[in-house]
C-alpha cells in the first residue's frame, strides 16, 4: 500500500489576497515567481480545471503539472504531478490557499507526496518544505514589484 507523506508550510505575504490570488490563481504565472524561473520554459495546454503547464527549472528538469482543482471564491488550487520526478518524488499533490491576514495575507502550502522507491522521505519532505519557502518567499517580492 502507498505510503503518502504530506508536507506543509505557511507564511505571510505583504500584499493583499486578492492582489495574490491574480499572480497565483494564474496556472501559467509561475516562472515570474520561482527561482530559475528567467532560465526555465513554460506552455500551458487547456482550459479551466483539467488544464496542464509543461515547464522545464534548472532545479527540477521537465515536470508536467495538472490542475485538478480551482476556486475564485475560496482562493484555492490543487496540481498534481502528471510528468516528472521532481526532488525524488514519483508523485505529488498540492494545494494552496490564500487567507486574508491583518496584515497582507497568508499563504499555505499542503503537499502530499509518494517517493522514488531509493529517495529518502525526510529529506524530500525537508526539500520539499524548503522549495514551499522558497516559492512562498519569491512570490512576495514578486507581488510587491507589481
Amino acid at each position: 500500500m502507498a505510503n503518502w507523506q504530506t508536507v506543509t508550510y505557511q507564511q505571510g505575504l505583504g500584499a493583499s489576497a486578492g492582489k495574490a490570488w491574480e499572480v497565483l490563481g494564474d496556472f501559467g504565472s509561475l516562472l515570474h515567481w520561482v527561482r530559475g524561473g528567467d532560465e526555465g520554459a513554460l506552455t500551458v495546454s487547456g482550459e479551466g480545471v483539467g488544464m496542464v503547464r509543461d515547464f522545464t527549472l534548472p532545479s527540477v528538469g521537465e515536470v508536467q503539472h495538472r490542475l485538478d482543482a480551482h476556486d475564485d471564491a475560496q482562493q484555492v488550487i490543487t496540481y498534481s504531478l502528471t510528468s516528472g520526478s521532481p526532488l525524488g518524488m514519483q508523485t505529488y499533490d498540492v494545494t494552496i490557499q490564500l487567507q486574508v491576514a491583518e496584515q497582507g495575507c497568508e499563504i499555505l502550502w499542503t503537499g502530499k507526496f509518494l517517493a522514488d522507491d531509493d529517495a529518502p522521505l525526510e529529506t524530500i519532505a525537508e526539500n520539499l518544505q524548503g522549495a514551499y519557502r522558497d516559492m512562498s518567499e519569491r512570490l512576495d517580492v514578486y507581488l510587491t514589484s507589481l
